[in-house]
């Protein structure tokens, strides 16, 4: 029977990726990133599947909105904005994971809309959005 040592180096070497597949894993509870200096709204999911406030405002120019979009989620989401009739207004960010982010520019006339979630099972994040 032949009994091998370990050498130093390959026991550094699996310490090392014992230690970035635990930091690749989230849990750190980082945020999805910054928005840009020029969006009208930031919409933040949070983990309690909701987003970050009840209400947001913005007010057109030229006719649209900028949104920025971020999961600072454990959970996939997406955002839409939509009308009274609760028909789309524009296209929707998919947030699939934990510090994705991303930003549109909305066509929208003054009035009163919501931001919501449409994954099954998110109906409480459903916020208004008021447009000036």
């Amino acid at each position: 029977m032949t009994i091998r040592k370990s050498s130093p180096l390959v026991a550094t070497l699996l310490a090392v990726g014992a230690l970035l597949t635990i930091s690749a894993c989230g849990g750190d509870g980082a945020s999805a990133g910054t928005a840009p200096a020029d969006v009208d709204v930031e919409v933040r999911a949070i983990d309690s599947i909701a987003w970050d406030a009840k209400s947001y405002t913005a007010t057109a120019t030229d006719g649209s909105i900028t949104l920025f979009g971020a999961n600072d989620s454990s959970l996939p989401h997406n955002v839409f904005v939509v009308d009274a009739d609760g028909n789309d207004v524009g296209k929707s960010i998919n947030l699939p994971t934990r510090g994705s982010s991303s930003t549109l520019e909305v066509k929208i006339a003054p009035g009163e809309y919501r931001i919501v979630c449409r994954i099954p099972g998110h109906t409480g994040m459903d916020s208004t959005l008021t447009v000036d």
